[in-house]
């Protein structure tokens, strides 16, 4: 058994190696997600020095976070239109994806205004969807069906990203000036810009040397970019349904993940548990670390196991997971202990969702730009629906918090349950109509027995 595993493995992996240039790129992909959080993910403990700034409650920072939210939409919908872009200018998107927030991050700790706070969060979203649509194409491109285990290792940078951010904004919150984080984060972010600005114009002169096979290709593929039959690899039936599934699934995976990490640090600050600004931020900052675990686990189960068993194991975590919150908040009651373990392992399961489910994706069907785009929309919108839910909740009555968390659970492992139905409906035809094709072979081989017996 062992000697059979061993050459397995070695081949599993010698599927990354024999791309180095790709693994390459995959390695400043993962400085970009670092990055990423780093910047997005600021505005978690420094949500009431904001608050205070722009003189609004949670309910306010909760439209703030719906205004990212809508600028992800809107970025996601526009590579849903723009399909061409995507495909041929991911490095572009990138370096634009960054230079934005170079300059956003840096004005963030100056603004009073609220409207101004919502424009400023806006552009942020608009970054976040250029990443996500930028990096993500280019990690599927590159790798495939092979994909889950590239993909988690990027989104792990995430949960860096935000380790850092937390580490690096603790000593300013008991003075309250967050102007030197924010700087040093806009600083990173015109760093990692320029990077992808260097690889996208490596891409621009590597694709005038292969433009005429490319064009023979293109010719070649007569499908529609807009069809769910492209999307469903000839079956517009399946292609439709599921995607519509994913999309309604991806809108509560994103509302899930990005509202915990957002209003978490201000969930430990609620008065009953009596936390100060440093112990919540510890919080916040074993919440990352987790998360960054969960990925780095997932990153190497997902080169040997598939990632339908990966997802299966981390939804049925899941279910656990939302009935350990609720029966803590409301029967056994919430200790400072129980609230930082519970939020550890929540972070240890969402954070290899997102990039296993884009994999997953990948495998049920034809990931084209716009349907990434699409997927990326249904985040968008359950990302700016959970937020602006969770603002309100907050100021009314946190217990409800995990409330909200379990129910955003429970809709996606249902709709995660449906779409292997969906699949082992759309494949069940197929095996039929293949055993009626032997079937027919045998009947003919039995017929020409019979003819040369009578002969």
């Amino acid at each position: 058994m062992d000697r059979e595993s061993k050459p397995k493995i070695l081949s599993n992996i010698q599927i990354y190696l024999k791309q180095p240039w790709d693994l390459i790129k995959t390695g400043y992909l993962i400085l970009t997600w670092i990055t990423m959080g780093f910047h997005l993910e600021l505005i978690g403990p420094t949500m009431p020095i904001l608050a205070a700034n722009i003189q609004v409650t949670y309910s306010g920072m909760g439209s703030v976070l719906a205004s990212r939210s809508a600028g992800y939409l809107v970025a996601n919908c526009l590579g849903a239109t723009l399909q061409s872009i995507v495909k041929n200018h991911s490095e572009g998107l990138l370096f634009c994806a960054f230079v934005l927030p170079a300059i956003v991050v840096f004005a963030t700790p100056f603004i009073t205004s609220l409207i101004l706070m919502c424009i400023v969060s806006f552009a942020q979203g608009i970054s976040k969807g250029f990443t996500d649509l930028g990096g993500n194409n280019l990690l599927l491109k590159m790798w495939t069906v092979n994909a889950s285990a590239p993909l988690n290792a990027v989104h792990l940078g995430y949960g860096v990203g935000a380790v850092f951010a937390n580490l690096l904004i603790r000593p300013f919150l008991t003075n309250r000036n967050i102007f030197v984080p924010y700087s040093i984060t806009a600083f990173v972010c015109l760093l990692i810009a320029l990077g992808h600005m260097f690889l996208y114009i490596l891409e621009i002169r590597n694709r005038r040397q292969k433009s005429r096979v490319e064009e023979v290709e293109e010719s070649l593929d007569k499908s529609s970019p807009y069809s769910p039959r492209t999307c469903g690899r000839g079956s517009f039936q399946y292609g439709l349904i599921l995607s519509i599934m994913f999309i309604a699934y991806t809108f509560f995976v994103g509302g899930n993940y990005q509202t915990f990490s957002k209003f978490y640090f201000s969930f430990l600050k609620f008065e009953k548990f009596k936390l100060s600004n440093e112990d919540a931020s510890w919080g916040m900052t074993l919440f990352w670390l987790s998360s960054s675990i969960g990925r780095f686990i997932f990153a190497i189960i997902s080169i040997f196991l598939s990632v339908n068993i990966c997802l299966s194991i981390i939804w049925a975590g899941a279910i656990c997971l939302a009935a350990a919150w609720l029966t803590y908040v409301w029967i056994v009651g919430l200790s400072s202990m129980s609230l930082f373990i519970l939020g550890a392992i929540t972070g240890l399961i969402f954070s290899p969702i997102f990039p296993l489910s884009f994999g997953y994706f990948n495998q049920r069907l034809n990931v084209i730009p716009m349907l990434l785009g699409l997927l990326l929309c249904g985040t968008a919108l359950g990302a700016m629906t959970s937020n602006k839910i969770a603002g309100l909740v907050m100021d009314h009555d946190p217990n409800h918090f995990p409330t909200l968390l379990a129910i955003w659970i429970l809709m996606a492992t249902l709709l995660y349950i449906g779409s292997h139905l969906v699949y082992f409906c759309h494949r069940r035809p197929s095996a039929d109509t293949g055993r009626e094709c032997v079937n027919e072979e045998e009947k003919g081989v039995m017929m020409e027995i019979t003819n040369k017996e009578n002969k």
